[in-house]
């Protein structure tokens, strides 16, 4: 038996300090509940019927000396944590060969912005009549912005940069053709025994095609575009706009590289109708390439051929990555970019 030290401070309103050759604890309470931090790092907690001697006590994390050692266990995550794999830095997009142009939809984005909850005080004007007049003025301005305010952005061509946009866009609307496609947002490195033999997890989520620009933008050419989850990308004859609710940017096409390839992919979800599978394996799997029989309820996988498309700049501020279910798209998107870009 060794020596023991334990001094209890009383500070009023059933708080306490315990101090012990562990280190410091804390408790608070009153009749027939109290909380203790125990100097180990746990946290107990004492429930009681007072005057019948029945309690009921439940810790968490560290016990004490007759408990489990005081050390908490971490536990450590199956996979690595996943990184976004988008990046789009609308901010950097300030080209000052745009500046004019981008300074004008900004305001149109913001004065939209501005109008719209003005817009919605029309409902407590039922019950202060005040409200009457920033559901008017959020009218006018709401009225300004669709009819006065728009931007307009033209654009001649000659026969040569007709054509160029004409690949351009055909380059971005065999998109379109696709039973699926999506925006890959964030990846992660896998066990590949405990995930169908895949080394990289991804998150992905549906994107589209989109033939129309904002409202607030006046064109004399077809637009196209691609919807993301955060962002919209619209490419333009002479630069690619990048929208989002409340800023806008601009990239020249000389600071765009783009990348065209096929990928495998395990699919745990329903197969689209135009994917190639080009294989099958189990969810939990043996090196071999046989199911790991250590797992209840191991299923088998199809492996489709899919293809991928990555939009970034040069100075690495912009970065989306695009998954398409039908491969073939890449090999005629390639051809097309060869011809626009």
């Amino acid at each position: 038996m060794g020596w023991r030290m334990r001094k209890r401070i009383n500070l009023g309103f059933g708080c306490h300090i315990n101090i012990s050759k562990s280190g410091i604890g804390y408790s608070w309470g009153m009749k027939g509940v109290r909380f203790t931090k125990t100097a180990r790092g746990g946290v107990r907690e004492t429930y009681s019927v007072p005057g019948t001697g029945i309690s009921y006590v439940q810790e968490h994390g560290p016990k004490g000396r007759n408990g489990v050692p005081g050390t908490q266990p971490v536990q450590q995550p199956l996979e690595p944590p996943a990184v976004s794999t988008e990046r789009i830095e609308i901010s950097e997009y300030q080209d000052p060969e745009y500046a004019e142009l981008l300074k004008k939809l900004k305001a149109v984005q913001r004065y939209n912005y501005i109008s719209t909850p003005l817009l919605a005080t029309a409902v407590l004007s039922i019950v202060y009549p005040v409200f009457a007049l920033t559901a008017l003025l959020g009218a006018i301005l709401k009225v300004l912005v669709y009819t006065k305010l728009r931007v307009p952005v033209e654009y001649s061509f000659d026969e040569e940069s007709k054509q160029s946009y004409e690949h351009l866009s055909a380059l971005w609307m065999q998109l379109g053709n696709n039973a699926k496609f999506w925006q890959v947002i964030s990846e992660s490195s896998l066990e590949r025994r405990t995930n169908g033999g895949a080394s990289r997890g991804i998150k992905r989520i549906a994107a589209r095609v989109t033939n129309q620009l904002p409202f607030y933008i006046l064109s004399n050419v077809p637009c196209f575009g691609l919807k993301l989850r955060k962002q919209a990308l619209y490419f333009m004859p002479d630069k690619l706009l990048v929208v989002s609710a409340m800023d806008v940017g601009a990239v020249s096409y000389s600071d765009i590289l783009l990348d065209f390839k096929k990928t495998s992919y395990v699919e745990e979800e329903l197969v689209p109708n135009d994917a190639e599978v080009i294989g099958q394996t189990w969810l939990k799997v043996n090196k071999n390439g046989t199911p790991d029989k250590r797992f209840k309820d191991n299923r088998q996988l199809p492996i489709c051929a899919y293809g991928t498309i990555i939009i970034r700049s040069k100075n690495k501020d912009l970065y989306v990555e695009l998954m398409c279910s039908n491969n073939k798209t890449v090999e005629e998107m390639k051809k097309l970019a060869q011809n626009s870009l």
